[in-house]
């Protein structure tokens, strides 16, 4: 693919990325209390009828004081003090409790934890009636809408359901959008890219160029012919030699966009006509999953009052709206258009599941039933990455990056046990398999899981989403495993639940952990270089969670404790204290004196900090560790294309994660309405030395608007986090 065509993709990604959050039911301006409508018997996916949210979730607007709820989360960003955290860490947990409930239609018994909805073939456990069963939960997100191809009812009528009612769709998945800047930065020197010469170094100086995506080699995940022979019905030798011309880089981009285009005709040819995406170059975005582009299995699902938002007001793919909330003469008016849209209603999630291969103890191991005897799991250990500065480091450290694995038992003592579990990463380009000795051995129950039976396989899922779940699985266990098949596991690693309960937006962030580190080995203090320790954030550190026994046990009586004993959450509000409750100071985070840019802003005005909080399964496929969530999507906003090459220190009037300007990804340069490089962005600032006036030369072109010398404001007063052109679809 292109670097100009990637590009424009990336153009809007501040606006993309958060999209797992909006909220509103209509284009009317939200009440300060809003009723939740009505909306179970509405149907948004193959698993039923829409399910909302319990009551008991502590979700604001179900609560039953919603003034009460608000306002403790209001308290906790305004008035901030060493216990805000505590406040708004507590909210979360109850959120991820609420949103892991299980479908009310999926017949599922809370004694085994198993379900019986769509059938049972291909699985092996019993429920308390002695009635076969698949291990695990529907969780009720399932029933949401979502970020991939619009639910069509047309195509739930017969096994084997297709996509052919719907249009491509395929956004690139973070690892993709990565790997293709620092691919177009390796191919061609004077392309249009983001980063310069000096991203080469371990702690480049982001006033120079930009840090935000991280450097290095970034692993590239190539679409398995397997994946696309089983789902599309064809041979391999009708696909292998189209993907070696995709993916050879001597091979033209017009030649390899061919090649993809003729992977298309091949599966339209075969009833499906959704599958393979030229524009993406990979599989297309089922109607469950969305294509990640590595591993993990993503969905990015949304309450129904944020999918009527951008339904109603025109936010989805193809659409001009985007382009219109650049601010031009009167830039207030973009923005109070856009705080009209979105109420307190909206959710915005992103999940992930990771492909375990089912070791069913009838089997014979190595064959149907058993091919992979471990799931293999690279877990995340703060002191692993000691080494690592969260202030200035930009290294790729995605999961590949990890060297070890945990093991993951579908099956128990009832099979022989394995001396080693493998992620083999197969067609992966750029890492190399991880093999763990002696695993420490995890049971599928220590994960919120769903074993996927014959008829769930086939009836309510895709053939683009089967084939999203064979690419993984390959990826993952090798050509062997047969990609995903009935009677194997997803597991629930890493989910981001973002809500628009308060104004500034609430982010919270889990995943799993086997729970074996110590704050010996990385204490709370350390921030510089620990993060996410087990004795601090898990759910049960009530002197960090917020959490009491008696809720927690409450919790339990509803959902079990799968969603606490193996989950860690992040919480990130905009609040200036760390998680034991210091306040966050730069000097947390540098050895030596702290420079400049991470102290005040180029005016001089002194800055506040925000501390590290990122979901270190998701962000660092992207993103440097030292990231935090609210930071990066307040300044999300519409630009059609990256600096040029050189173009990076001086600024070019648009928005995005990072820039010159305001370089610091942990520094809390305040809510877009006060934020200098939102409201007086730098266009070609002519001024050498970062700490001086801007010396402004606004050019318009590549989207940005001038008056004069200087850029107009980009519009985000709402802090919306639009969703990105290509990236949300038009309903049917």
């Amino acid at each position: 693919m292109k670097t100009k065509n990637i590009l424009s993709r990336i153009s809007i990604v501040a606006v993309a990325v958060a999209l797992s959050s909006s909220c509103s039911n209509s284009d009317k301006p939200a009440s300060n209390t809003p009723t939740p409508t009505p909306v179970a018997q509405q149907t948004y996916s193959h698993f039923g009828p829409y399910q909302p949210l319990p009551t008991w979730s502590d979700w604001c607007p179900i609560n039953s004081d919603p003034t009460k709820c608000t306002a403790a989360l209001n308290n906790a960003v305004q008035q901030q003090s060493k216990d805000s955290r505590k406040t708004v860490r507590a909210h979360g947990w109850q959120l991820w409790a609420g949103i892991s409930s299980p479908l009310e239609n999926s017949g599922y018994d809370s004694k085994t934890n198993t379900s019986t909805m769509f059938g049972t073939q291909g699985c092996w456990a019993e429920n308390t009636s002695k009635q076969s069963a698949c291990s695990g939960v529907f969780p009720l997100w399932l029933s949401w809408p979502n970020t991939g191809l619009p639910y069509s009812p047309n195509s739930t009528s017969t096994l084997g359901a297709s996509n052919t009612n719907n249009s491509n769709s395929a956004v690139a998945g973070l690892i993709q959008i990565n790997r293709n800047f620092s691919h177009a930065i390796a191919a061609d020197a004077s392309s249009t890219q983001i980063l310069d010469a000096q991203a080469s170094k371990q702690n480049p100086d982001p006033t120079k160029t930009q840090t935000v995506n991280t450097v290095g080699t970034i692993p590239t995940y190539k679409v398995p012919a397997l994946a696309i022979v089983k789902q599309c019905g064809l041979q391999e030798e009708q696909v292998k030699p189209q993907l070696a011309i995709a993916y050879d880089p001597k091979k033209s981009s017009k030649d390899q966009l061919q090649a993809w285009k003729t992977l298309d005709q091949l599966c339209t040819a075969q009833g499906y006509p959704d599958l393979v995406c030229p524009s993406a170059s990979g599989i297309c975005d089922g109607t469950a999953f969305v294509n990640q582009g590595d591993v993990m299995i993503a969905t990015e699902s949304l309450t129904t009052q944020a999918w009527d938002a951008i339904q109603n007001n025109a936010l989805y793919s193809g659409s001009a709206t985007l382009k219109d909330l650049y601010a031009k003469d009167n830039d207030k008016i973009a923005a109070n258009k856009v705080a009209s849209w979105f109420n307190t209603e909206f959710i915005s999630t992103k999940h992930m599941f990771w492909p375990v291969k089912g070791c069913n103890p009838n089997a014979q191991q190595n064959e149907q039933g058993c091919r992979v005897r471990y799931g293999a799991l690279p877990p995340w250990v703060p002191k692993n990455f000691k080494d690592k500065s969260y202030a200035s480091n930009a290294d790729y450290l995605g999961y590949e990056q990890w060297g070890e694995v945990v093991a993951i038992d579908t099956c128990g003592k009832k099979c022989t046990a394995a001396s080693s579990a493998s992620l083999e990463l197969a067609h992966v380009e750029g890492a190399s398999a991880i093999t763990t000795q002696s695993p420490s051995i995890y049971k599928v129950n220590d994960f919120m899981h769903l074993q996927v039976s014959e008829e769930t396989l086939n009836n309510a899922f895709t053939a683009t989403d089967r084939a999203l779940l064979d690419q993984a699985t390959i990826w993952a266990y090798g050509d062997d495993s047969n990609g995903f098949e009935a009677g194997d596991f997803l597991v629930v690693v890493a989910m981001h639940v973002n809500t628009k309960e308060i104004d500034t937006w609430a982010f919270q962030s889990v995943w799993w952990s086997p729970m074996n580190d110590s704050l010996k080995d990385c204490p709370v203090d350390q921030y510089n270089h620990c993060f996410g320790q087990a004795g601090a954030y898990k759910a049960t550190a009530y002197k960090y969670s917020g959490l009491n026994r008696k809720t927690v046990a409450s919790l339990d009586k509803k959902v079990g404790k799968t969603w606490r004993e193996n989950y860690l959450l992040t919480d990130s509000y905009g609040i200036n204290y760390e998680i034991n409750g210091e306040k966050v100071v730069a000097s947390n985070y540098f050895t030596d004196t702290p420079p400049k840019w991470a102290t005040q802003r180029p005016d001089g005005d002194a800055i506040t900090m925000l501390p590290v909080s990122m979901n270190p399964y998701i962000e660092p496929v992207i993103h440097p560790l030292g990231t935090n969530c609210q930071n990066c999507h307040r300044r999300a906003g519409a630009v059609s294309k990256a600096p040029d090459q050189g173009e990076y220190a001086a600024g070019v009037g648009r928005a995005n994660y990072q820039n010159a300007q305001c370089p610091s990804l942990l520094a809390d340069y305040g809510m877009p309405g006060s934020d200098p490089c939102m409201i007086k962005p730098w266009a070609w600032n002519q001024n050498t030395q970062w700490d001086k006036p801007a010396n402004n030369n606004c050019q318009a072109k590549d989207g940005t608007l001038c008056k004069g010398k200087e850029a107009y404001p980009i519009v985000n007063t709402d802090l919306s986090w639009f969703v990105a052109d290509g990236h949300v679809q038009k309903a049917k």
